[in-house]
């Protein structure tokens, strides 16, 4: 991961705002809107993708095919992945359905026996020749009387030539097996004569194609009906979410929560299309709202989880694991994201080099625990580890762990108090003095910490005054604090960086025209 993106992720914003200034990355058919919010689960999908073949491509993987089919094939491959299917269920369902050509690396099988082993057959087979052309010289040689004149050989130039004559043996042999039984790594199934199974698999793809945006009309015109109607809104936002059509999904999440009255199941709904429009990051939008909705429900599933990734993103992944691990433990031992959860923690916890935690036996236990039960087993550590900070507050080590046990209990005042106590710790460290801040607006803390958010303001303007993360940031309290002028100058020199198609470019340019 680059600098750059690691700082972007660690500061929640939209990496879509940031574009235009990250480095290159590298250039896949994969879109947006295909990926998985789940940075584990899409790292799954992608080398998956990598192992399968486009049907319709000349040895192409579907990871890079731009085709029809090749998408259909990764977004089955993501749709099964969140059901749970381990990789080699996926692969070994795709190869029922399409045969083993669909395998980029098909096994070695009887059949092709003969495939692999004919070019080693012919070059030995030329070896030996070479071998007995050279004896045969050597012989010759030998019988020349030594007052006989030798007739002058040009040695090197018949071995030039019988090497030459060799090598187009096996180039000629290699083309005719490859023309007669094709590649030694393919199984018998040539593309041509394959047409009418790939034109029936495309036609599949574009009637899945067409039956989505159908739904999607239909649910479009049911809305706009019955208007008052909350069923008919979310069926709109579930057929948009099926068509990745993100701006349609969050539209019709905004006018069902306005129904409800804001109930937080749509609430969180919203937030993890937010984060799926911005490539799967949750950015600071979504993470306000992610707060609020926790506010309100603190065991709300969705908003639990969501939480969970935006500390993976921040690449806190012991707060990571703490927060999954609590919605295990707040979730019905058959809740369908039970086995998605437990992959989570698992590639946390290598990824962050940490200790996974309890198994599932220990979590069901814990599970009989109460909320006060388990704080109050933790607060002893905490309270000890916060007293000794209060007397050694230049020990870096000790604030992230005071400030990842109190993400996982959730004390936000405490977890901000620690946050800037880091930022102190580490004053020419930009993306601890954003982190401290970024949290301080999502909490909405800005009142109780005036002197100490100016004094971080000041850092991360004297440290990277171009940072977009820091020019949304200093917006931000600039116009808490009444300096309307200011604020729409810092928004708008960051919405002209923005690229047109940004996520939060729209959020950006509302905010900008409610000054």
């Amino acid at each position: 991961m680059t600098g750059f993106l690691s700082r972007c992720l660690r500061t929640g914003l939209a990496l879509a705002m940031l574009t235009m200034l990250a480095p290159p990355l590298p250039v896949s058919a994969v879109t947006p809107e295909e990926m998985l919010a789940d940075p584990a689960l899409e790292s799954r999908a992608r080398a998956l993708s990598k192992q399968l073949r486009c049907l319709v491509c000349q040895n192409q993987s579907i990871d890079d095919s731009d085709a029809e089919l090749a998408r259909d094939l990764r977004i089955e491959v993501r749709k099964q992945l969140a059901t749970g299917a381990s990789d080699a269920e996926i692969l070994a369902a795709l190869r029922d359905t399409y045969g083993d050509y669909v395998l980029l690396n098909p096994p070695v099988s009887p059949g092709t026996y003969i495939l692999w082993g004919a070019p080693v057959v012919i070059l030995l087979g030329g070896v030996v020749i070479m071998l007995a052309g050279r004896r045969r010289r050597t012989d010759n040689d030998a019988g020349i009387k030594d007052d006989e004149v030798a007739p002058a050989l040009p040695t090197a130039s018949i071995d030039r030539r019988i090497a030459l004559a060799l090598g187009s043996l096996v180039m000629a042999a290699s083309l005719g097996l490859y023309l007669v039984l094709g590649r030694a790594d393919l199984p018998a199934r040539p593309l041509a004569d394959r047409g009418a199974e790939l034109a029936a698999a495309a036609s599949q793809a574009q009637e899945a194609a067409s039956d989505r945006s159908v739904a999607l009309q239909e649910a479009r015109a049911g809305a706009a009906e019955t208007p008052d109607d909350v069923g008919a809104w979310l069926r709109l936002a579930m057929a948009a979410a099926a068509a990745t059509d993100s701006a349609t999904e969050i539209m019709a999440l905004e006018q069902a929560e306005r129904l409800t009255g804001g109930d937080p199941a749509i609430r969180a709904m919203r937030a993890e299309a937010m984060a799926r429009a911005a490539d799967g990051q949750v950015t600071l939008p979504a993470r306000e709202l992610i707060a609020e909705i926790l506010t309100v429900n603190p065991a709300e599933p969705r908003a639990l989880y969501l939480s969970g990734l935006a500390a993976y993103q921040d690449e806190d992944y012991t707060a990571a694991v703490g927060i999954w691990r609590r919605l295990q433990t707040l979730s019905p031992p058959d809740a369908p994201w039970m086995k998605l959860l437990a992959d989570n923690i698992a590639d946390a916890a290598r990824t962050g080099g940490i200790d996974p935690g309890p198994d599932a036996e220990a979590v069901a236990e814990a599970a009989t625990m109460t909320e006060e039960e388990r704080a109050t087993m933790i607060a002893g550590m905490v309270e000890g580890l916060a007293a000794r900070l209060a007397g050694e507050p230049a020990d870096v080590a000790g604030w992230r762990r005071l400030i990842r046990a109190y993400r996982v209990l959730q004390r936000t005042e405490e977890l901000q108090a620690a946050l800037i106590g880091l930022a102190d710790a580490i004053p020419g460290d930009v993306d601890a003095q954003l982190s401290a801040l970024e949290h301080m607006v999502v909490a909405r803390l800005e009142p109780g910490f005036v002197t100490e958010s100016q004094r971080l303001l000041d850092r991360v303007e004297a440290l990277d005054p171009n940072r977009p993360e820091g020019i949304y940031i200093r917006g931000h309290f600039a116009r808490q604090a009444g300096d309307r002028d200011r604020a729409r100058i810092l928004w708008e020199d960051l919405y002209a960086r923005l690229p047109e198609n940004a996520p939060i470019a729209p959020q950006l340019r509302k905010a900008i025209d409610d000054l």
